[in-house]
């Protein structure tokens, strides 16, 4: 039988919001800031080295953004969860996360029986499974043919 779960404290979902606000403020790239904010552009004169370095640096640095991009996101999200009443409980299953798991990853939308099983049916599905960072679905079939 699975536990009861109670809902979160007036404290807790304070500490929680505190969190997701100092993890949104603490992004390197802010979330302000554009792409065109950034600097990707080889040196002047350079040669191939020069030129392949500076692309593999701007290739990290967007990637980079894009995460942070990506996880500011899901802070807006459970932020907005908070002004709905609805920060805290599993988009799955609709019981209470555990006040522990929101702690050490305040974005969760799962509770934990329920992202256990999602990853369990991920890992056992070849076909269909979906990019975490980039939200698309990955053909893996189609990139054996």
């Amino acid at each position: 039988m699975a536990e009861k779960i109670k809902p979160l404290t007036k404290k807790q979902l304070e500490t929680l919001k505190n969190k997701l606000l100092e993890e949104k403020e603490s992004l390197v790239f802010g979330v302000q800031s554009g792409v065109t904010d950034l600097t990707l552009s080889a040196p002047e004169g350079s040669d191939e080295v020069e030129q392949s370095i500076s692309d593999y640096n701007n290739s990290h640095l967007l990637r980079f953004r894009n995460r942070e991009v990506f996880y500011a996101k899901k802070i807006d999200k459970s932020l907005k969860k908070f002004e709905l009443n609805e920060y805290g409980l599993c988009t799955d299953c609709g019981s209470w996360i555990k006040y522990e798991r929101l702690l050490a990853r305040p974005t969760a939308e799962q509770c934990i029986a329920c992202k256990e099983d999602a990853e369990r049916d991920e890992s056992n599905s070849f076909v269909g499974r979906q990019s975490k960072s980039l939200g698309r679905v990955v053909d893996l079939a189609g990139m054996m043919a």
